[in-house]
């Protein structure tokens, strides 16, 4: 069979976390986790957050970021006093003015907070 021929009937989703859309004013910005000696890990960035699980994020941003590299992430959510820190993470894929980010390392205060969140956003979308 070749790909042009193939079903779309099957699709299998890998994610492990449910995404959820954010409320315009949620933010992002991030910093390597190391400096490298070269200089190429050294741009901090900031982006708008388009949609968050548990267990990553996709992000808008004119910065970029290298892929598999360890970033530490701070995200501002509206309505929430206190951002929530991710002490590492990784950015598993990036396109044109977007990348994807998978969450290695969180405190487990942080982590709690993020629940909370998410569950404020699922009560209110249902």
């Amino acid at each position: 069979m070749t790909p042009s021929n193939l079903s779309l009937d099957r699709i299998i989703e890998r994610r492990k976390h449910r995404r959820s859309m954010l409320p315009p004013g949620s933010l992002l910005s991030f910093s390597p986790v190391t400096a490298s000696p070269d200089g190429s890990l050294d741009a901090e960035g900031d982006g708008i957050l388009l949609d968050l699980s548990q267990g990553g994020c996709r992000v808008s941003s004119e910065s970029s970021v290298l892929l598999e590299q360890p970033y530490t992430l701070i995200i501002q959510l509206p309505d929430f006093r206190r951002p929530v820190t991710v002490e590492s993470a990784i950015a598993r894929w990036k396109g044109t003015n977007t990348f994807g980010v998978m969450f290695i390392a969180m405190r487990r205060e942080q982590e709690q907070s993020l629940s909370e969140f998410l569950r404020h956003l699922h009560s209110n979308a249902a």
